[in-house]
């Protein structure tokens, strides 16, 4: 099954929060506060759209996240 992007849930980049770029979330992981809250908790790692079109991993910054407001993500290496 592909992975579904919606334009309107989106993050920044951990690594420079003040000149943000949009960074889209996979659908399965913010359908709902409850399931981004649950994968914020657990640290789990998804693949996040870049800008350019490709796909990282990544991992929300929970030090930096509010679940439904601010979305903070980190780059898996």
């Amino acid at each position: 099954m592909a992975q579904t992007f919606s334009q309107s849930i989106t993050g920044v980049s951990a690594s420079n929060a003040q000149q943000p770029l949009s960074i889209d979330v996979p659908d399965q992981v913010c359908q709902t506060a409850g399931s981004e809250q649950l994968t914020m908790q657990n640290g789990t790692a998804f693949l996040a759209k870049q800008p350019d079109g490709s796909l990282v991993w990544s991992v929300f910054d929970t030090e930096r996240c509010i679940p439904g407001v601010a979305r903070v993500i980190r780059r898996l290496y």
